[in-house]
């Protein structure tokens, strides 16, 4: 299943403008909930979502 980037942007802001400073959190939550479940295609979104927040964070924009 390929994932559109601008999807994963997209969520990535929706997290931001929702749980601010605590997006990071809830991302990484959401990391670990696809993970137990073995959702596999759940999980590489999850983890391109938690990858776009870190990087933004990591750029300091949008959080």
């Amino acid at each position: 299943m390929a994932v559109d980037p601008e999807q994963v942007a997209r969520s990535a802001d929706d997290l931001i403008e929702h749980y601010g400073q605590t997006a990071l959190e809830v991302a990484r939550q959401q990391v670990e909930r696809a993970s137990r479940a073995s959702d596999m295609p759940t999980l590489d979104l999850a983890l391109m979502i938690l990858t776009e927040i870190e990087r933004r964070q990591a750029a300091g924009t949008n959080l």
